[in-house]
């Protein structure tokens, strides 16, 4: 088992956390026997980390592959969104196009079946390596930015069709331009049935409401962004602080879209 130093203030999409030993696994058993004491971190490319989070691990390369079988392309859960994307788009293949629009890796991405639209990642899968174990994805409880995945993603094998969407890529890209260059996390709330997260922040006067470093973006309320070197507690109370105002407003939850490890 290999360990490595990580800062996680330059490693994760916001820039918040703190230095810290990741313990890698090479192999299937040492992820399993690593997540009964320790937390599997991907790209943190949604994920808040406290600076006093410890007992961390993320998959080494073993777990980054790309394979091409006659019925499905087999990825492994490591690789990034835009490797597949790219490899897709190289081989004229559809269903991943919104993957190049978006960060993180193919594990995070299917636990929280992340998509942008009505597009969604489980629309494309065929079965998931969970714990060493193939599982269709038909017998996998998908909903909106949720899975009831309940253990270690290893591989994903998704549907082999021809002909990539150059008209999704466009949409896509398109969407990207309205969404803040700061770091960020992406959205921080789930979209509620009744109305979306942004206009709910928006409609209560949270857009560009900032707490320290910590603010809801000015180009879309629903993203939370780090202005200047704000931190996770900075963090933490922006999130309580909107949820308790849309609630007292307008009593609806909001949800976290983003994970959050708060440590000891």
């Amino acid at each position: 088992m290999l360990e490595k130093i990580v800062d996680f203030k330059k490693y994760s999409s916001i820039k918040v956390g703190g230095i810290k030993k990741l313990k890698i696994a090479q192999t299937i058993d040492e992820a399993l026997n690593l997540s009964k004491t320790h937390t599997l971190i991907g790209k943190a490319s949604n994920t808040l980390i406290s600076p006093n989070a410890k007992n961390l691990f993320c998959l080494g390369s073993e777990f980054d592959y790309i394979k091409e079988n006659d019925n499905f392309i087999e990825v492994g859960a490591k690789s990034s969104a835009k490797k597949v994307f790219l490899y897709f788009k190289k081989q004229n293949l559809k269903g991943v196009e919104f993957l190049g629009s978006i960060p993180g890796s193919i594990g995070g991405i299917i636990k929280m079946n992340a998509g942008m639209k009505e597009y969604e990642i489980k629309d494309s899968i065929i079965a998931i390596n969970i714990n060493g174990k193939w599982i269709e994805s038909n017998d996998i409880n998908f909903s909106y930015r949720h899975s009831n995945i309940d253990g270690i993603i290893i591989a994903v094998r998704f549907k082999k069709e021809k002909g990539f969407r150059f008209e999704l890529e466009t949409l896509f890209k398109d969407m990207r331009k309205n969404q803040p260059k700061n770091p960020s996390l992406g959205s921080c709330f789930k979209n509620p049935k009744e109305i979306s997260a942004g206009k709910l922040l928006d409609i209560s006067n949270l857009k560009g409401f900032k707490i320290g470093g910590m603010a809801f973006s000015q180009k879309h309320a629903n993203f939370l962004v780090n202005l200047d070197n704000g931190t996770f507690d900075d963090a933490i109370k922006l999130i309580n602080f909107a949820q308790n105002t849309v609630y007292n407003k307008y009593k609806i939850k909001l949800e976290t879209e983003i994970i959050i490890i708060k440590g000891e």
